[in-house]
């Protein structure tokens, strides 16, 4: 079946915010009356996120679970292998920790009427980090800070996942990141490839179940060194 767009959900270990995050989207989706499916892709948990996947398939016939086992693991890797199983003409990437605002989906699927890619944005005006640390969020925006210079990218916030896109981007870019820093290397090559960024505000929740898997200085590391695709812009 074809669905206006998919919500891609990467989770590792979340049965503490899965289930809600999911009552939520459900609550969304006919609320709204979206003709959309939701792509759940388990990043081989090891809690019951499993079976509170399977659950949900059981259930409703537009939720798709993909079970990831050992090898390349990572939340770079998870988005890739859900988006190229989604059947929607757009996609929307949210996390599976309850950090996105619920609020923010349809203001983003909208602007893709506009946009080929709509970040959902902490640092513009009317967007808010929330309850996210100081030093990431210093992290996070000042990194953007200097793509907007480097690049020229017209948005304010590259480092959140949280994002909507039409498919044929996706399929138009070689993502090379398995890990955290798929998010702002999607932004870079989207841009470089002449593909029409957009940004609408939103605010960031902190986990309050589960454990986070980001790694400050390993990231910070790993985000500098796309840099180098201002010398090989061709390269991908």
């Amino acid at each position: 079946m074809k669905y206006d767009f998919s919500i891609v959900i990467p989770v590792y270990n979340e049965e503490g915010n899965l289930p809600s995050l999911m009552d939520s989207l459900i609550e969304l989706r006919d609320k709204l009356k979206w003709n959309c499916e939701i792509v759940i892709v388990n990043d081989n948990s090891s809690d019951n996120t499993p079976e509170i996947c399977d659950k949900l398939v059981n259930k409703y016939n537009f939720i798709i679970a993909i079970h990831r086992v050992k090898g390349n693991n990572g939340m770079g890797y998870a988005l890739i292998e859900g988006t190229k199983k989604a059947n929607g003409k757009n996609i929307l990437w949210t996390m599976g920790d309850k950090s996105d605002d619920v609020n923010t989906y349809d203001e983003i699927i909208e602007a893709l009427n506009k946009y080929d890619v709509v970040f959902g944005s902490r640092y513009m005006k009317g967007g808010s980090r929330g309850d996210l640390g100081m030093e990431k969020a210093f992290l996070s925006e000042g990194y953007t800070f200097l793509c907007r210079g480097i690049f020229g990218i017209p948005v304010h916030d590259i480092t959140n996942a949280f994002r909507g896109f039409k498919k044929e981007v996706f399929n138009n870019i070689n993502l090379e990141s398995g890990d955290f820093a798929i998010s702002p290397e999607f932004a870079i090559k989207s841009h470089l490839k002449g593909y029409k960024l957009g940004e609408v505000p939103t605010r960031y929740t902190d986990r309050k179940a589960g454990k986070g898997k980001f790694k400050m200085m390993k990231m910070g590391i790993r985000y500098v060194s796309l840099f180098k695709y201002k010398l090989f812009k061709n390269s991908f």
